[in-house]
């Protein structure tokens, strides 16, 4: 298949040819190659929105005469994490089109992004109906915020004057690709440069299986064998995983069949694998995988219909767990996502603290940002009063708050924001009002510690006997009762527990009843309009 449209034997095309090979001439470091793509559906995975959005750019390059001058995409941002298939994207899109791509990646100086605009102006002036050029990581030469000396301003700002010439770029399409979207300088992001942009995501569990088939079965021509039972387990556990990552997933599964010198890669040689790999987008964040769900949590009842009713109706929340110490919120949140096979994002304390002026609002950002690529996705940030200015203090969390504030306003797609604290009337009410959903989670009543007793002791112990010698405990105290007996190798008996609690006491004289009242509580809220929903609606789900 020939990218170019013409004939290699005619003269047109031997002089487009020496164009081409001029601009390795010309651009010297900065020398850039045709790629002549072809890559297809069965060789990149394409979820439903992207293809959507794909097809659309298709579309408008193809038809881009009908636009006229002003009108039309011409040049498009693609960012996302690495190994999200950006540069994919746009061999995939080249393929359809049946154009060439040209790879700007070593492009350093304003010299040559004039000299590579003008080449590539002649290629397409001489014959070349669609020429695309490919920038990755464009946020390197993009950021007058990160920029440091004198060439990288004159190369913006000779990019920005190029990418202005829609008449003389008529046939020039320009891809740039980044990681970190909030580096792109916002005049890139105007109407004629970077006017359309893409969002590129780590696959879901369907997507992951698609990209693992294409790996496992038909690419590379390599010699293993993996059962499609197996690879369906890993699609499940491999939350987060970019296409990159699958693959080196099989690799690393690939080598441990090796080692053993075998063919046939078994579920152990994959799991092993998972050991020894990480997904992209949470190298650097704080992610768990959820080890509960809402069936572990004793207790707590109308919190998980509240919850249930939350999520089934909403795609991204925004909700308050407030209550004394040790009463399950953090857990309860993890239980969630385990129950929705959601990804879960921990942020502890204070976490984000950082003592270099603004790097801590840039770690709140970064935080949020990696949150909505990994949507579906519970992000929870734990004691989050460690990090919020208390109410009639000034200090120098103010502008924190006021970040966090800002983007508690608006819940982000497919992102279910938690913030736990114990007195939530000690911060700014006007704070505490950015959480439409506020939970207060209480010790819990003499019929839940007997609940949440019977999750951690033997059958044969009967839990209302250890109630009664102290009826005060929050579930922390239970499991942590539960944890000495299993770790000081204590035989388990009505004894042993009755004397580890028996001084456990909870009375610091917070009044938290005037604290729901001040607050709010979603939960008295439900209890109180629950007797008005349809029946069949006011059930919990089997967990």
């Amino acid at each position: 298949m020939s990218f170019f449209g013409t004939n290699p034997r005619d003269g047109k095309a031997e002089n487009d040819l020496g164009i081409r090979m001029k601009i390795r001439d010309n651009l010297g470091n900065g020398q850039i190659y045709p790629i002549a793509s072809q890559i297809t559906e069965n060789e990149y995975y394409i979820p439903e929105k992207l293809k959507e959005d794909l097809e659309g750019i298709i579309a408008t390059i193809s038809n881009i005469d009908r636009f006229g001058t002003e009108m039309g995409h011409r040049n498009y941002l693609f960012f996302g994490p690495p190994g999200t298939g950006k540069t994919l994207g746009v061999q995939y899109i080249a393929t359809k089109l049946g154009c060439p791509i040209y790879d700007g990646k070593n492009i350093s100086n304003p010299q040559q992004v004039s000299k590579l605009y003008t080449q590539l102006r002649q290629i397409v002036n001489r014959g070349e109906k669609k020429a695309i050029l490919m920038l990755d990581e464009v946020d390197r030469f993009s950021s007058r915020e990160d920029i440091v000396d004198l060439g990288q301003q004159q190369t913006l700002n000779q990019l920005l004057a190029e990418m202005d010439g829609v008449d003389s770029n008529h046939g020039i399409f320009v891809f740039g690709m980044t990681n970190k979207p909030n580096k792109i300088d916002n005049a890139l992001r105007r109407t004629g440069r970077f006017s359309k942009e893409i969002e590129f995501m780590p696959p879901h569990k369907k997507g992951r299986l698609a990209i693992l088939k294409m790996h496992a079965y038909g690419k590379g021509g390599h010699q293993f064998e993996i059962s499609e039972e197996d690879l369906e387990h890993m699609a499940e556990l491999t939350f987060g995983y970019t296409g990159a990552d699958l693959r080196g997933l099989l690799d690393e599964s690939f080598t441990k069949a090796v080692l053993d010198d075998r063919v046939k890669v078994t579920k152990g040689d994959l799991e092993y694998a998972l050991k020894r790999t990480k997904p992209s987008a949470l190298r650097d964040m704080p992610f768990r995988e959820p080890q509960k769900k809402l069936r572990d949590v004793g207790g707590y009842n109308t919190h998980k219909e509240v919850m249930r009713r939350i999520f089934d109706k909403n795609n991204g929340s925004i909700a308050l767990f407030y209550g004394p110490s040790g009463t399950g919120k953090t857990e309860f949140a993890e239980a969630l996502a385990g129950e929705y096979g959601f990804n879960y994002i921990v942020i502890s304390g204070s976490e984000p603290e950082d003592k270099f002026v603004g790097e801590t609002g840039k770690k709140i950002d970064k935080y949020l940002d990696r949150a909505k690529q990994l949507a579906p996705c519970i992000l929870v940030f734990d004691e989050m009063d460690a990090l919020i200015e208390k109410k009639g203090i000034i200090t120098h969390k103010s502008g924190w708050t006021g970040l966090l504030q800002s983007k508690l306003n608006k819940p982000i797609e497919g992102v279910n924001i938690i913030g736990t604290m114990n007195r939530p009337d000690l911060i700014n009410e006007t704070f505490i009002q950015r959480f439409p959903h506020k939970l207060y989670f209480g010790m819990p009543t003499i019929e839940e510690q007997i609940e949440i007793w019977r999750k951690y002791i033997p059958e044969e112990i009967d839990p209302r006997e250890i109630v009664k010698r102290n009826p005060n405990l929050c579930g922390r105290d239970i499991s942590h009762a539960a944890l000495l007996v299993r770790d000081y190798g204590l035989k388990p008996s009505l004894d042993v527990y009755r004397h580890l609690i028996k001084d456990i006491a909870h009375s610091d004289g917070t009044d938290y009843s005037r604290i729901r009242k001040e607050i709010g509580d979603s939960v008295l809220d439900y209890d109180n309009v629950k007797r008005f929903l349809p029946k069949q609606n006011n059930g919990e789900k089997n967990g």
